[in-house]
């Protein structure tokens, strides 16, 4: 197989690991996500995936909305509790 070159992209770093929070304030829920990206710039548009299966699935496809919040070095001990906790 040839090398395979790529041009620069726009990414959201850290990579893999963002914690997706979602919901209302009455129901609502983190879930640790590792397919996230941008779309486009402008308009700013971004994306996650996340399994029909996930409790989160229908809390954002009910709101319509979440929210990315980006991960550091001092984050690794949650980001992994929230991708591990089972609920429901």
């Amino acid at each position: 197989m040839s090398k395979v070159v790529w041009k620069p992209g726009t990414f959201i770093y850290p990579l893999p690991a963002v914690m997706v929070s979602c919901g209302s304030m009455e129901k609502s829920n983190i879930i640790t996500v590792a397919w996230t990206g941008i779309l486009n710039t402008n308009p700013a548009i971004v994306y996650i995936s996340v399994r029909p299966t996930r409790y989160s699935y229908n809390l954002i496809k009910e709101q319509g909305e979440f929210v990315i919040n980006l991960t550091n070095e001092k984050l690794v001990r949650a980001t992994d509790w929230c991708r591990s906790k089972k609920w429901g």
